[in-house]
């Protein structure tokens, strides 16, 4: 009987034991906002005109002049406005940055087909165009008040020489009261 007792003791404080483990906590679901996807079917006069970009940027004086020489052969179409566009931007001649802003204009706000689908493009080269701009001018301010600011500095320098060659120049003069 004891047997009986012990067994049915063990099985009760397992039982009681087993009641009093601490619960898992309760872990509450985190619910992650995943981004709409945006699915985008690139056209492949986009992907050539973007190509077309990155080349310009590895091209040598040279080879942009050749470029230019090619592109005013071409029509007028709004593919060819664009790369026209880019060229001009590339070439970073004085006033070319504003020539490239000026021939994307018309393209930005133009109804064709094709001129709708380079819309966004062109409006995104105008925007940075104007901001190279915009950054050349300060450039150019900077540039000035710099050349300024030398000459001032220089101007200064030569003033200090000269009252350092008069005094230089100027006898010295014995000490009022000392013995002549």
């Amino acid at each position: 009987m004891m047997t009986r007792i012990s067994l049915a003791a063990m099985a009760a404080c397992a039982l009681l034991l087993g009641a009093c483990a601490a619960k898992p906590p309760v872990q509450t679901p985190v619910l992650v906002q995943t981004p709409p996807r945006v699915v985008v079917v690139a056209d492949p006069q986009l992907t050539e005109l973007l190509a077309y970009q990155s080349a310009l940027r590895l091209m040598t004086p040279s080879e942009l002049v050749k470029a230019q020489l090619d592109l005013a052969k071409a029509d007028h179409a709004p593919h060819n406005t664009l790369r026209r566009a880019m060229l001009q931007a590339a070439l970073r001649g004085p006033g070319d940055l504003a020539r490239a802003q000026a021939s994307l204009e018309p393209l930005a706000t133009a109804t064709g087909k094709d001129a709708q689908l380079l819309a966004p493009l062109a409006q995104l080269l105008g925007s940075q165009y104007a901001e190279l701009r915009r950054q050349e001018e300060s450039i150019d301010k900077l540039n000035t008040q710099l050349r300024d600011a030398q000459r001032r500095i220089d101007l200064l320098n030569e003033k200090l020489e000269a009252l350092k060659n008069i005094e230089r120049s100027l006898s010295v003069r014995p000490a009022a009261g000392a013995p002549k």
